[in-house]
């Protein structure tokens, strides 16, 4: 009796589990990969947003203290705090203040937000009054 060359049931069974298994890991590294992608986009978005409102914030002759918050739509949220510095309090005599600025921008959904926070500092006109 002659012998076939071809493969045995065996051997297709192993080779297919290995195709399964070097598959499905290469699946999950390109999940992996569109996942940090969508982060890193998002987090870029979020900074330029910052950006832009740190120099809208810049733009206003004499920004008070306080908080604002607001939102620039897409589910990206913001929030300001600014309050005078200890030594720009204490030096009241001169015409400028300085004023510590936290601004935050907020995004995700509730339980799985992220956020980026920028802290400065601004210049302003003292408000006399």
């Amino acid at each position: 009796m002659r012998r076939s060359h071809g493969f045995t049931l065996l051997e297709i069974l192993v080779a297919l589990s290995l195709f399964a298994v070097v598959g499905g890991t290469l699946l999950q590294l390109f999940h992996d990969g569109l996942k940090t992608a969508r982060i890193a986009n998002e987090n870029t978005y979020a900074v330029l947003l910052a950006r832009s409102k740190l120099t809208e914030l810049q733009a206003y002759e004499s920004p008070a203290p306080g908080i604002d918050e607001g939102s620039f739509g897409d589910g990206y949220r913001w929030r300001t705090v600014l309050s005078e510095t200890a030594d720009s309090a204490a030096a009241n005599t001169t015409p400028l203040a300085k004023l510590d600025l936290t601004l935050q921008v907020v995004w995700g959904e509730e339980g799985d937000e992220r956020s980026i926070t920028v802290d400065s500092i601004l210049l302003s006109r003292r408000i006399t009054r």
